[in-house]
């Protein structure tokens, strides 16, 4: 199997079993590092929880080893893959699966790491500077260390000899550090790769990338010993992308967790930044936060059986968010707070502040915006350092509103190509099937939007030309 990042080989043994030989691709992340690093968290999580994790049976981040790439060798997940018998799965037994998945994450969130960054063994990182040792309470055997990051954004674009001392990758011992690393990040990279995917007006220049990031900077050393932001904010290891392919559960038990794959990038990152919905139990649009629990609509006998069927569907994905939601309120109170409890466009800033070049200038900007209109409510009790005139915030707005338009192209092409941002179609997949799709959805949005745009601007907008 081919993924983005990687390729995973099934062997059989001639005793018959069956191992996985993981292969990263070159965009995988720095090179040695990325492979050490999920070595280590896969034996980490195997070692201090109770997750259900592949075993390891050898591993080289050395690509000069007679195999003559980096490799991971890791027994194949016991299990079914959670997309094949979701919708299989009652209602209640989804509901305990989903209570399963927060309190693993619990154990995520008792673990204290002692700066942010990746992990690693101990032998793996030679240079001291480069690393941060973990206290003998989670880490007993003095085995594990936190040192660079190396996931693929600090190689995207960026060369190795670009590493240091220009892009600060950590480990970071404070959230300020942390912060200032991400912005130090996106500052090489506007000078060192080409444009991001966003249209030229809403990218921006160079210098206005240097100039928001700048704005940023002098803001951090005040936001970062913000109370609420700096409690919630410890470094904490997480699992980012918890899709239905990522989870195996038991064929004969469906809300028994068996293995969970691909920690390939796991980071060592904020709690704020960490706590997130998984992948397929993300809320619908409209979708209301707190007790109120999801309802069909209240013209629901109204509509047509298409329409209906789009309701109740809406409903059952509500449903499970919820379920998420609540069980994440009650098994893991930390990531609750972490995640519902933080004024959004705080958190926000921190995952955009290390890759503006890819999305532009605009997402940042409107974090900064609405954090300086919101500096006395927050309590802060110093002026705020930075400020926008009315004419800045007016040229904004514009923009803002063209950038909210490309987004809505991109997230609705993503969502019915059932692809992600870079156009990835799983292998099995229809591939010719997939382009007419593609080409008939972007037809579609180009008859919606007539009245607004011409063909060739919704055609430069559309993600995945046909």
């Amino acid at each position: 199997m081919e993924g983005g990042f990687s390729k995973a080989l099934l062997i059989t043994t001639e005793d018959g079993m069956e191992v996985v030989a993981k292969i990263p691709c070159p965009n995988a992340g720095r090179a040695k590092y990325s492979t050490a690093s999920e070595a280590a968290v896969l034996q980490y999580v195997s070692s201090h929880t109770t997750i259900p994790v592949p075993k390891i049976l050898a591993w080289s981040a050395d690509s000069s080893n007679p195999v003559g790439a980096e490799y991971i060798i890791m027994e194949k997940a016991p299990g079914i893959q959670l997309f094949k018998v979701w919708d299989d799965i009652t209602q209640a037994d989804r509901l305990n699966l989903i209570k399963g998945l927060t309190q693993f994450e619990n154990q995520f969130a008792a673990i204290r790491f002692p700066a942010y960054g990746s992990l690693y063994f101990r032998h793996s990182i030679s240079k001291a500077s480069e690393r941060m040792l973990l206290d003998s309470s989670v880490d007993p055997a003095g085995l594990f260390c936190v040192g660079p990051a190396c996931g693929p954004a600090w190689t995207d674009g960026i060369s190795p000899a670009d590493i240091q001392p220009d892009i600060d990758a950590g480990p970071w011992p404070t959230l300020l550090k942390f912060g200032l690393g991400l912005i130090k990040r996106s500052i090489a990279r506007t000078r060192l790769r080409p444009a991001g995917n966003t249209i030229p007006l809403l990218h921006g220049a160079v210098q206005d990338h240097v100039s928001i990031l700048n704005a940023t900077e002098n803001l951090l050393p005040i936001l970062t010993k913000h109370p609420p932001l700096l409690e919630r904010s410890r470094p904490t290891m997480w699992h980012t992308d918890l899709h239905m392919g990522n989870v195996f559960v038991s064929q004969e038990d469906h809300t028994r967790v068996m293995c969970l794959i691909d920690w390939q990038s796991t980071s060592i990152s904020p709690l704020f930044l960490q706590a997130r919905w998984p992948a397929f139990l993300s809320p619908p649009e409209g979708y209301c936060e707190g007790p109120e629990h999801p309802k069909l609509p209240e013209n629901f006998d109204d509509l047509d059986a298409d329409e209906k069927n789009i309701a109740l569907f809406e409903k059952d994905r509500a449903t499970s968010a919820k379920a998420y939601e609540i069980a994440t309120y009650l098994n893991n109170h930390d990531a609750y707070t972490a995640k519902w409890e933080i004024f959004g466009p705080l958190r926000e800033l921190f995952s955009r502040i290390g890759d503006t070049w890819d999305d532009g200038v605009v997402p940042l900007r409107t974090c900064l915006i609405q954090i300086v209109e919101s500096w006395g409510q927050m309590g802060f009790p110093d002026p705020c350092p930075i400020h926008f005139t009315s004419a800045e915030i007016a040229s904004h707005e514009r923009q803002f509103s063209e950038y909210t338009q490309w987004h809505e192209i991109q997230d609705f092409a993503q969502k019915y190509l059932d692809t992600d941002a870079e156009g990835w179609v799983p292998p099995g997949a229809d591939w010719a099937k997939k382009r007419l799709q593609n080409k008939a959805l972007l037809e579609l949005m180009i008859e919606r939007l007539e009245s607004q745009k011409l063909e060739g601007e919704v055609r430069r907008m559309w993600p995945f030309p046909p």
